[in-house]
């Protein structure tokens, strides 16, 4: 009998232990356990840095458990040369993605053999594109899914009337879908839906890209988001100390050449442009929320690092700006927020100047990858638990002109190369004309200095720093 019990005590323990475990994986929802963090990047298109106030679920899911970095810019502020750099921790001219088309760039002159998929798959983990890739991603070979990627959602054609937001075409893993018009096709519902099923189904580490096309132009929201922000009630009117400069004399050539007679020089329709840019982001915000539900509900997500960004800036009138390519700020200007339970233990904003070329190197470092080939970025990771750490005082900015882009402002800016510090703003265009702003004193950048000799010695120094790193 003494030892039947024995035997009967031992099989309870064992049955004890076994159950205890199975509770475990159903609460953690099936996944393997890893030190390594899931990694969302959530990338919006030219996306104005005042319309983050306007979303609630970004404000409470993200930037109140997360760091704000209020200094985050890109190196090239255009859509495909900015993505290009974020997948490889490259400056422009090192990845080669000059432009949005062929033959200076596009998704044709991308080597997409080693990027931040590629060696994030080597690791371990499973990658999901969900949404905008690169401009003229309909010119590869069909069906064409690059390296690195276990999961492929893209668009392939669009409307365009409605570009990517209805009536569109989608690679859903070699899989060409049609779009079209109702209410469930809108796109930024669709990503949505998409990436939700995603993290659900994800066992072991994750990289998610979720790159949505909103709020491009032609700026179209979700039907429930029509009729809001109609009133000054509802939101502020965008009008920045530099809206639309009234003297722009000392501003190069290509600024003065706007037609003062243009829909982007015309504060009415600015104010149309910009209702319609917040209520096409409502889609986004909408999406964050399911996003972060399905990582609680699967019980991952302080191991989880979310990325919020924009693939650059947006001109609304700024310096008589309306668009992107120039080295203004109001351009290069993206808003940047992380949140990661593991690292951040509360919320604050961070002044240090971040770049696209830094989200390769640290999440490389994040998920411990060792010896990727060289990065021009550097992994900001230090800095999610030590804002003192030394960090850079200046970076680099390229723009290259575009003559195919037929009425486009990158046609119309010429190609330039600048450096900002926390102080100085310095442009060399290749028209010979430069540019500098005191950015402490004229943070609006509205009184170029580079005409004044006193100043010489700075603009050489500056240029020195430039061609330090682009010979």
């Amino acid at each position: 009998m003494r030892s039947h019990s024995i035997i009967l005590i031992l099989a309870l323990a064992v049955f004890t232990i076994l159950f205890i475990g199975m509770l475990s994986a159903c609460a953690g929802g099936g996944r393997k356990q890893t030190d390594k963090p899931n990694i969302i990047i959530i990338l919006t298109d030219d996306q104005p840095i005042p319309t983050l106030q306007y979303m609630p679920n970004l404000q409470k899911e993200i930037i109140a458990k997360g760091i704000s970095f209020s200094n985050t810019y890109v190196t090239t502020p255009l859509c495909c040369p900015s993505r290009s750099s974020i997948l490889t921790g490259l400056y422009v001219h090192n990845h080669g993605v000059r432009s949005n088309r062929a033959p200076l760039g596009g998704a044709t002159a991308f080597k997409d053999n080693s990027t931040l998929p590629v060696w994030l798959q080597s690791a371990g983990y499973r990658t999901s594109l969900i949404g905008k890739y690169l401009n003229g991603y309909e010119s590869l070979p069909e069906g064409y899914i690059p390296p690195g990627w276990n999961d492929w959602h893209t668009f392939v054609s669009k409307d365009p009337n409605t570009d990517f937001y209805y009536n569109y075409t989608f690679n859903d893993n070699g899989k060409v879908t049609k779009y079209g018009n109702a209410p469930e096709d809108y796109s930024t519902d669709m990503l949505s839906k998409k990436a939700v099923d995603f993290i659900k189904s994800a066992d072991g580490p994750f990289f998610l890209y979720l790159s949505f096309y909103a709020p491009h132009q032609p700026y179209i929201s979700a039907d429930r988001h029509k009729d809001l922000f109609k009133t000054d009630a509802e939101f502020s009117r965008y009008r920045p100390e530099n809206f639309l400069e009234k003297d722009i004399s000392d501003k190069p050539a290509w600024v003065q050449e706007i037609d003062p007679q243009a829909a982007g020089q015309d504060p009415a329709y600015i104010d149309k442009v910009y209702q319609r840019i917040l209520r096409t982001v409502m889609a986004v915000d909408d999406s964050i929320g399911q996003v972060v539900a399905a990582l609680e509900d699967k019980g991952i997500r302080d191991n989880t690092v979310i990325i919020y960004m924009s693939d650059n800036g947006m001109a609304l009138g700024d310096n008589r700006i309306f668009g992107k390519a120039c080295p203004y700020d109001t351009c290069i200007h993206v808003p940047f927020v992380i949140s990661y339970a593991d690292k951040i233990t509360a919320s604050r904003v961070d002044p240090n100047q971040i770049l696209n070329i830094d989200i390769a190197p640290t999440l490389a470092d994040l998920a411990g990858i060792p010896n990727i080939s060289r990065f021009d970025g550097q992994s900001f990771l230090p800095l999610l638990t030590d804002p003192s750490f030394a960090w850079r005082d200046g970076f680099l900015i390229e723009q290259y002109q575009d003559d195919a882009d037929e009425g486009g402002m990158t046609a119309l800016v010429p190609s330039y190369v600048g450096f900002r510090t926390k102080e100085w703003k310095y442009v060399e265009y290749e028209t010979g004309e430069r540019e500098l702003y005191n950015l402490l004193d004229d943070p609006f950048e509205m009184t170029n200095l580079a005409a004044q000799s006193k100043y010489e010695q700075t603009m050489q120094d500056l240029s020195a720093r430039i061609h330090a790193i682009r010979p």
